[in-house]
């Protein structure tokens, strides 16, 4: 579970910025709210703003900061991180470094782990990392662990830390001199020094929550289903994989009568990405595979990647980031998803969602609260993004029994664009008839 994510200096988001996901005090649709012995955080956030306010960008900073994490080193060629240095806020002239910080819940644990980025911007020269931290929290309380300050790492050494660490203390002085003499400024020290020498434990909880438990795509297609025509008959037994969960939103969503399921290459392994979607066709008693891109709609092929990882996220929990989620899906449908996030009942491991969107259908006092409903405004001089909740304006301002919709509309909360195309449109016909042309 994600408790706070704060991130600076990323595209259009130039100070830092907070996504928190810790639930305020006002008391609607508190059933909903996923509570552990210190916290209350909700279970879903929804994301609205202008084209091109900063929504999308919220979501990729996310994206990178677990892709950094991932690879361990800012020296790689990966396609999301070739392109770093375009990434700072480029509308001014400091040089300041990109930051990450986040606050998550993970195998019982509360982690506290943050880095900052130094990088050119443009033109790639030396990629570096100026600091790192990494704190648990126990029962509100920070126990740091270590922090690092360009090249050079402390590690804690109370008692208690000594004790969490497993270390005695003369012999994790020797190790943070040898780690010191050698520590590499491209590559994190949680992902490499301290996981193979302090603490594989530590480290394998901060890498399993962004390996298994966050989920971020900020392009919701199947890219790697294979688009051939297989009309070959099949039977269930071909299949690798058919379950309930995705069966069950085929049927529940009323997309047909056809099964749809993923069919394994027979000439691979049986990693998911070398199987094909297929949409399963019964013609004259037998049995039809066609690929699910030509037979599909692209809101029914969304829904089915959403199902894929479904089962996981409400069995054992996790985080799922989506940008435009509701894009080509009926938002009847996804009310009906928000509705199991916001069920205790079903949503028992603590699974949230957050998304980004333009339909204003979810301002709703009765699918969210207000504390879940953020805003991304640019501001049209600075060309500088914040976000806020609708809980900011305060108890007074927004009332749980305003009509948020239309509210929204009215403009006082803000994050709407304001397009006067008709003036564009005078304006070449003045300079038309100024030219002579018809």
């Amino acid at each position: 579970m994600i408790v706070n994510y704060t991130f600076s200096n990323f595209r259009s988001f130039k100070n830092q910025t907070e996504l928190s996901m810790k639930a305020g005090r006002q008391t609607s649709l508190k059933n909903t709210l996923i509570t552990t012995k210190d916290l209350r955080l909700v279970p879903s956030a929804v994301i609205y703003g202008a084209n091109a306010s900063g929504k999308s960008n919220i979501i990729m900073s996310l994206s990178i900061m677990k892709e950094i994490i991932l690879s361990g080193t800012l020296d790689t060629d990966i396609p999301q991180l070739n392109n770093l240095e375009l990434y700072p806020f480029l509308h001014d002239t400091d040089d300041k470094p990109m930051t990450f910080e986040i606050d998550f819940i993970h195998k019982g644990e509360r982690i506290l782990y943050s880095f900052e980025v130094a990088l050119s911007k443009i033109k790639r020269t030396k990629r570096e990392f100026i600091s790192e931290k990494l704190t648990l929290i126990k029962s509100g309380n920070l126990r740091k662990i270590f922090t690092r300050n360009k090249n050079r790492v402390h590690i804690i050494k109370d008692k208690k830390t000594l004790t969490i660490l497993d270390f005695k203390e003369d012999l994790l002085n020797e190790f943070e001199k040898k780690i010191n003499d050698n520590l590499d400024s491209a590559e994190l020290f949680l992902t490499r020094a301290f996981k193979s020498i302090i603490s594989n434990k530590l480290s394998e909880i901060v890498l399993d929550f962004f390996s298994e438990e966050l989920t971020v795509v900020s392009d919701f297609t199947l890219k790697k289903a294979r688009l051939l025509l297989s009309t070959e008959e099949v039977t269930k037994k071909d299949f690798l994989l058919w379950n309930k969960i995705l069966d069950g939103f085929v049927k529940n969503a009323d997309f047909g009568p056809q099964d749809i399921a993923f069919l394994p290459n027979q000439t691979e392994n049986d990693d998911i990405s070398n199987m094909e979607l297929v949409s399963l066709y019964k013609f004259r008693d037998k049995n039809y595979a066609i690929p699910a891109k030509i037979m599909e709609s692209r809101g029914t092929l969304k829904l089915i990647d959403f199902a894929i990882p479904f089962e996981k996220l409400f069995r054992s929990g996790g985080v799922f980031v989506l940008d435009e989620f509701d894009s080509a899906i009926h938002p009847e449908l996804v009310k009906g998803i928000l509705a199991l996030f916001n069920n205790p009942e079903i949503n028992k491991a603590g699974a949230q969602l957050i998304f980004t969107t333009h339909n204003p259908i979810y301002l709703n006092n009765k699918i969210f609260r207000r504390d879940q409903i953020r805003f991304v405004e640019k501001d049209k001089d600075t060309f500088e993004s914040i976000l806020y909740s609708l809980a900011d304006f305060g108890s007074e301002t927004v009332r749980n029994d305003h009509n948020f919709l239309i509210n929204y509309f009215k403009g006082n909360y803000g994050a709407l664009p304001f397009i006067d195309f008709s003036s564009l449109l005078k304006q070449h016909t003045v300079t038309e008839k100024a030219n002579g042309d018809v």
